[in-house]
């Protein structure tokens, strides 16, 4: 089997009509007929030809190149040319055609992607991260929440580092008011707090009892996210910006924080890579978006915690993702499980 073609399409498209999103989707073809998907989020205007551009070209690169060989286009793609990891638009475009490869080889083995992988369990937590920041209406909040407990989620996630530090502990203690006992509330820091602020935060919302606190101080103070790790009573959890395996390492040897967070941009070949180094060091992974995906690695390594689901990236597909009772249920279909609703591609793409 080898690769032979590859397309590469931009889509607007609008979860629910309240969380839109422009996403570049992969579609990666052999000789045999045997098609890959994937897709980026985070696009914007500016970048978004370019991206498409470049994936099609670092594709192209590939044809003839057997894609179930997943470790050998790996080392290609992330090194470059001069053996040095690539970064930015490099490693997003990367990371798109590594995720259609594991797509494609569990296609032809007729295996889900996530028990190549490791195949752990077959099903796991799930969050609902949506429409929960602050600045709302109490009572919208208040309603939101109970639909997303009716719809079978046991966790919510509410980004509040954007707010004043007052405002995001109000916000967090009226969520879990909201939302009870026994429902677990994570919280989005997004960076913006000093230590001192962290720490505070904490401080004021322990008997909030929440699930982790994340990214509470900008991601290259490592020795800030050390101390708030050793200082907070609650987990936290950091990792998301993170484009290199090295400066995971740097996070879990610091022990700078309880749970890694990590993102597709570094394929599900550096997420497995770096979720067995967190392994050893006796932490959780998490993802950053998309979930569809990263749902995948999670589920075979004994320490997926919990996936984010953040849902712009819902309507490219014709399968919801199926939750019951605080549960993301893995799907069983070969590769990713995931086929692209064609009708939505044709009627959202942008080029």
């Amino acid at each position: 089997m080898r690769i032979e073609s590859c397309e590469a399409i931009a889509a607007h498209v609008n979860f629910e009509g309240v969380m839109p999103a422009t996403h570049i989707v992969l579609r990666l073809r052999t000789d045999q007929g045997i098609e890959g998907i994937s897709y980026v989020s985070r696009v914007g205007p500016a970048n978004m030809k370019p991206l498409k551009l470049l994936i099609e070209a670092m594709a192209g690169s590939l044809k003839g190149q057997d894609p179930t060989d997943v470790e050998a286009i790996y080392n290609r793609l992330f090194k470059g040319m001069l053996g040095a990891p690539v970064s930015g638009l490099d490693l997003r475009a990367a990371s798109a055609i590594d995720v259609a490869c594991w797509d494609i080889k569990g296609k032809v083995l007729g295996r889900p992607v996530y028990r190549l992988m490791g195949g752990f369990r077959d099903r796991l937590p799930i969050s609902a991260n949506w429409r929960l920041m602050p600045g709302g209406k109490p009572d919208e909040l208040a309603a939101h929440i109970e639909n997303l407990l009716k719809r079978g989620f046991r966790a919510i996630k509410c980004p509040v580092g954007f707010a004043p530090l007052d405002a995001a502990i109000a916000h967090v203690k009226f969520a879990r008011e909201c939302a009870g006992p026994g429902i677990k509330i994570i919280v989005d820091g997004n960076f913006q707090w000093t230590v001192k602020q962290a720490l505070r935060f904490a401080r004021e919302t322990e008997e909030a009892d929440l699930y982790w606190i994340e990214d509470p101080v900008p991601h290259h103070d490592y020795p800030g996210m050390r101390e708030v790790t050793e200082k907070a009573k609650q987990n936290i959890c950091a990792g998301e910006v993170y484009q290199h395996p090295h400066q995971f390492r740097w996070l879990l040897e610091g022990r700078c924080c309880d749970n890694v967070m990590i993102d597709q941009d570094l394929g599900l070949t550096g997420f497995l890579k770096v979720a067995h180094m967190a392994e050893i060091y006796g932490c959780p992974v998490v993802n950053h978006l998309a979930p569809e995906v990263l749902s995948q690695a999670i589920a075979a390594v004994p320490n997926g915690l919990i996936v984010g689901l953040v849902p712009w990236g819902q309507p490219l597909f014709t399968e919801p993702m199926r939750v019951e009772d605080g549960d993301l249920i893995m799907p069983t279909a070969p590769g990713l499980g995931l086929t692209l609703d064609e009708d939505v591609l044709k009627s959202c793409r942008l080029d």
